[in-house]
């Protein structure tokens, strides 16, 4: 048991690290693991190694595998009863339903899921807060989608407490800050995602998946506000943390936005840029 915790530790240093094509070959060993194991102690972190799979292969485009893992990870944490087990499982479906467009179901889900869980947070370990307000954090994004500001934003007010009571690997104010730009990007305030962005030092984000996503969102934020200069420098840095963060769809999305708008690529390193994120150029 002792080893298989210390190597789903490491898979979680490297899911949030970035390496993620290395470790989809480590979770391939570990998924045998995981389906032996028959007690709490051992379906909670199976459920682990489920979450963490899903959650690669959200990242490496493959949805379809996603939600077998996440389907997986729900028998595993139910099984478990642990509650960051059961917070984890509940984010990956609120994930992949945002992903499939189905807004509504992530949305109510994650209500659902608050429900739920809530009334047992009162004791829970620092992992479980941050597991909680990871959730809350991907449930706001959903809500957003709807229209429906209230819930996003009270939603996000959940995952900052919870991020006071989180260990900062797992959830900190600057991951926070990396959805409120997400939230207000979708609700159309290109303004204020750059507000959260400028409220905190990127060097605050303790994980490198995470501080590539604020500079992912900033970019983003910058081209909806006109400023593609900003936007294209902060492409780079994000490339610079984590290259394989800026081929996934979001941001190569942005990179064809700004090819649109600088049609002759006069922004310094855009075509580059998008060459490197093999964006047609």
């Amino acid at each position: 048991m002792q080893s298989f915790s210390q190597a789903v530790a490491r898979a979680r240093r490297d899911f949030t690290a970035t390496r993620y094509a290395g470790l989809a070959d480590d979770l391939a060993g570990l998924i045998p693991v995981a389906r032996a194991a028959t007690d709490p102690a051992g379906q909670a972190l199976a459920a682990q190694v489920y979450h963490l799979a899903a959650l690669t292969l959200i990242k490496l485009s493959a949805p379809p595998y996603a939600w077998v893992a996440a389907h997986q990870g729900e028998q595993a944490a139910a099984a478990s009863g642990d509650l960051r087990a059961l917070a984890e499982a509940r984010r990956d479906m609120v994930s992949l339903f945002h992903r499939a467009a189905d807004y509504a179901k992530a949305r109510d889900l994650t209500a659902r899921a608050a429900d739920l869980l809530r009334p047992r947070l009162a004791d829970a370990p620092p992992a479980a807060w941050g597991a909680y307000g990871a959730l809350m954090s991907t449930g706001a994004v959903a809500a957003a989608r709807m229209e429906d500001r209230h819930s996003a934003l009270a939603m996000l007010e959940e995952a900052a407490e919870a991020s006071r009571k989180a260990p900062k690997l797992v959830l900190s104010a600057g991951h926070v800050v990396t959805y409120r730009i997400g939230v207000s990007i979708v609700l159309g305030d290109a303004g204020m995602a750059i507000e959260h962005a400028r409220a905190i030092s990127p060097e605050d984000i303790p994980t490198v998946e995470r501080r590539a996503s604020y500079y992912t969102g900033s970019a983003e934020a910058y081209t909806l506000w006109g400023k593609t200069d900003r936007a294209v420098r902060a492409l780079l840095v994000a490339e610079k943390i984590a290259p394989s963060e800026v081929r996934r769809p979001g941001p190569r999305r942005v990179i064809e936005d700004l090819l649109h708008r600088d049609p002759h690529s006069h922004l310094s390193g855009l075509r580059a840029l998008a060459m490197r994120a093999s964006v047609a150029l």
